[in-house]
């Protein structure tokens, strides 16, 4: 008896795949759609060929149907358990894989499927998938639609281009979704006691032909003291005071917001705009500031709002789900001229003690440093990009681009005078800094670049247990593979098992 897999809502392939493959493909087909297992093809019988007639199909028929003839819409290509993939999934994914590396093969991403659905289909064995709950799929699902919404251009683009209201997207994206998260947490549990000792690292390092090795660029370790002029209460009080003979002469005398955002704003990169920041979710936005401006009506105007950039006022403009369009007016206190002199007095004793040679870089960061996230840990400065405290050339001049200039000629455990910078808030800073490594380019060694290593060798390992674990429950789980794409060259061996495609 053939056996059927029934689809019970219509197919929208390119939510599913993460990315459209047609604008037009996501009509709603209301009839059930069957799936055979000996044709493992998706189809719509004649009786519901009026209502798939707008569907561009992702496998085209070779001639134009006629009324007794089945519309293939598209194509089982693999089964593994109870999951199915199909061949628009792998088409759109594939050409998501494409815009991110030109070495990306078809085979690549069709594998990286079958894997996914294994891992699920073995999540839900092991009753792993319960730990996957609502608000983690929410959060991912809102997490995506921002994405989509930031590459189309606004939220009525996107609702173009899936043919869809973003209610109705938001909800196709959550099954996918949640097998993905559920298929992470499985493949954690695959490798939560994998480890790596250092004899694995160095005999790994030693197995490496040398054309194997990556190239290390030119890179920074460098540490900091940080002096904030300090800003008094009346210097805060005054900027207090001018943002609300703003709201005043917008609320009672018909000024424009955007026009005082133009003059008197100080966030750069919205001042020029009317202090507009565009669509954005609850999570790209500094607590304080997401506070305030979710709880405004719009057109209104909140009171003030303290962040770590300083003094806002926000309006409103419009709220579409969780994101919101908004204008606002940043200001931020002027120390003035007495305390930056105080900084400047401080920062050069504390110079002074370093070139004496009474007390180590680390010690004077800890003790005196005015930034915390450095101060704290001695100085060392993390690289927001990578995390570690490693900076390339590029990674620095981004992130600290007047740092750069001052360390650039230096030599590794040279220290530099004191300078003016600014801080990550774009505040100004004097600073002292340490060069403590530069490293020039050159390929990986184990004797300077242990921890690149000892990455290398753990996703080694971590490899050697996701092929052995696809091995093993390829076996134990049904796993159907369409014919074209038997001949993959598949990176983890046992997916094709002719004794239990039955």
């Amino acid at each position: 008896m053939i056996k059927k897999i029934l689809i019970l809502s219509a197919i929208f392939c390119s939510v599913v795949a993460g990315t459209a493959t047609a604008q037009d493909s996501t009509a709603v087909v209301k009839d059930t759609v069957a799936v055979t297992k000996d044709t493992a093809t998706v189809a719509v019988t004649k009786d519901t060929a009026a209502a798939a007639s707008q569907i561009i199909t992702v496998l085209q028929p070779e001639k134009m149907p006629t009324s007794t003839d089945t519309i293939v819409v598209d194509k089982v290509v693999a089964i593994v358990g109870n999951k199915i993939i199909l061949e628009s999934e792998v088409q759109s994914q594939y050409m998501q894989a494409q815009a991110r590396s030109a070495s990306a093969s078809k085979g690549q991403v069709f594998e990286d499927l079958l894997y996914q659905k294994l891992l699920v289909a073995q999540a839900e064995i092991d009753s792993v998938d319960v730990k996957i709950t609502d608000k983690m799929v929410d959060d991912q699902v809102t997490e995506k639609l921002n994405r989509f919404i930031d590459e189309m251009g606004g939220v009525e683009k996107m609702e173009e281009y899936f043919n869809k209201p973003l209610a109705e997207i938001k909800e196709d994206l959550r099954d996918v979704t949640r097998d993905q998260l559920i298929a992470n947490t499985e493949q954690g549990e695959i490798t939560k006691d994998v480890k790596v000792t250092p004899a694995e690292v160095n005999k790994y390092y030693k197995s490496l032909p040398k054309d194997s090795l990556p190239l290390i660029d030119l890179q920074y370790e460098i540490n900091e003291i940080v002096i904030h002029p300090t800003i008094s209460k009346k210097d805060r009080d005054e900027v207090k005071k001018k943002l609300l003979d703003i709201k005043k002469d917008i609320l009672e005398n018909g000024a424009l917001f955007e026009t005082k955002a133009v003059l008197y704003s100080e966030d750069p990169g919205s001042a020029v705009d009317g202090g507009e920041l565009g669509m954005m979710s609850r999570g790209e936005l500094v607590p304080e500031f997401a506070a305030a401006a979710f709880n405004l009506k719009k057109d209104s105007i909140s009171d003030i709002v303290e962040s770590e950039f300083g003094y806002h006022l926000i309006q409103l403009i419009d709220r579409k789900g969780e994101r919101i369009n908004v204008r606002h007016i940043l200001m931020k206190p002027k120390f003035s001229p007495e305390a930056k002199a105080q900084a400047k007095v401080k920062i050069d004793s504390i110079y002074q003690a370093l070139n004496d040679k009474s007390i180590t870089f680390e010690d004077a960061a800890k003790l005196f440093s005015t930034n915390d996230k450095t101060g704290k840990n001695g100085g060392v400065k993390v690289n927001p990009f990578s995390g570690n405290a490693k900076f390339t050339v590029e990674a620095l001049q981004q992130a600290a681009p007047a740092d750069y200039y001052y360390i650039r000629n230096m030599a590794a455990n040279e220290i530099s005078k004191p300078f003016e910078s600014f801080d990550d808030k774009g505040n100004s800073v004097y600073k002292i800094i340490l060069l403590k490594s530069k490293t020039e380019p050159h390929v990986a060694s184990i004797e300077t670049d242990y921890q690149t290593i000892q990455d290398m060798a753990l996703d080694h390992k971590y490899a050697e247990a996701y092929d052995k674990w696809v091995k093993e429950k390829s076996k134990s789980v049904y796993v159907k593979i369409a014919d074209e794409y038997k001949n993959v060259n598949f990176k983890y061996q046992g997916w094709i098992h002719s004794e239990y495609e039955r």
